[in-house]
């Protein structure tokens, strides 16, 4: 494998092939397209290759050199919940919202913690109203940063209960600093607002024994306001056993040796059946035809 460009926004478009809405095409239309132009535009394949073994290369070339989001999601995939937990008693939540911010990556074991992604290409402008909003509802923070970011969040946050983790260039995740448990500004609507219709109608069965018998249109509201009666801290743990209940459909294959660790995030988050994992590793073994020179575009 060769790349024929290093600049930023060749790196780019090759960082978009570790994409779910390319692996959609990919998995759920049988669509190569979109993963063959890049590769085209931006490589030449010195000998017919394996789909595999190419995207394995080109994620570990990109780990070093252009470090998106998906990087930081994927080892948080890959150390926390395959390495760490149990897929069995640990459920993951991928852009969650919570209040008026997007979680990058909430994860619900013993506790609901939360991490928020900061990478390279990333400012820290929204990062205050970010981690407020996150209070409302997780036990604990923590912020996944490069080494770039690190010294400057370890200042603004050496006082706070908000974790760091840094994600070095060896692909690892380094805890800075350890997130302390909070609880302080859980708020019962932020929380609410976080549940389908199906997980609230639930709590309020359990805890007042019946729905409200009022039309469609008032539901969530009676509901709502049944729930900012309830202790805030039992509400939250309600509902933290309600989201963790979400559970994949193919977990055994999410863990098995032919789905790639560079892959992993994008599995768990697209919730694969059997049928579509058998499409992802049909799609690993096929050959990229050698191309002797890239087309003009």
């Amino acid at each position: 494998m060769i790349l024929s460009t290093k600049n930023t926004d060749g790196l780019r478009s090759l960082s978009q092939i570790y994409t779910r809405s390319n692996f959609n095409r990919v998995i759920r239309k049988s669509d190569f397209k979109f993963t063959n132009a890049r590769i085209y535009k931006h490589m030449k394949i010195s000998s017919n290759s394996k789909y595999a073994d190419l995207l394995e290369n080109l994620y570990y070339y990109l780990q070093r050199t252009y470090r998106s989001e998906y990087f930081y999601k994927n080892a948080l995939i890959n150390k926390l919940l395959l390495g760490t937990y149990s897929l069995n008693t640990t459920t993951v939540l991928n852009e969650f919202k919570i209040g008026t911010s997007i979680a990058d990556f909430v994860l619900l074991n013993g506790e609901a913690r939360i991490y928020e992604i900061k990478t390279d290409l990333d400012s820290l402008d929204k990062l205050e109203k970010q981690i407020l909003d996150y209070s409302q509802f997780g036990n604990k923070i923590y912020i996944v940063a490069s080494h770039n970011h690190i010294e400057k969040l370890s200042e603004i946050y050496a006082d706070s209960p908000v974790g760091l983790i840094e994600f070095t260039q060896r692909d690892t995740l380094s805890t800075v600093k350890e997130a302390d448990s909070y609880s302080g500004n859980f708020d019962h609507t932020c929380i609410f607002k976080a549940l389908r219709k199906h997980e609230y109608l639930e709590i309020i069965q359990e805890c007042y024994g019946a729905i409200p018998d009022v039309p469609n249109t008032l539901i969530f509201r009676e509901c709502l306001r049944l729930a900012k009666q309830l202790d805030i801290c039992q509400f939250q743990k309600m509902a933290f056993e309600k989201l963790k209940a979400r559970k994949l459909r193919s977990p055994q294959l999410l863990l098995d040796s032919r789905t790639p660790y560079e892959l992993k995030h994008i599995c768990y988050t697209m919730d694969l059946s059997t049928d579509e994992y058998d499409n992802l590793y049909k799609f690993l073994n096929k050959e990229l035809a050698h191309v002797s020179s890239l087309p003009q575009r």
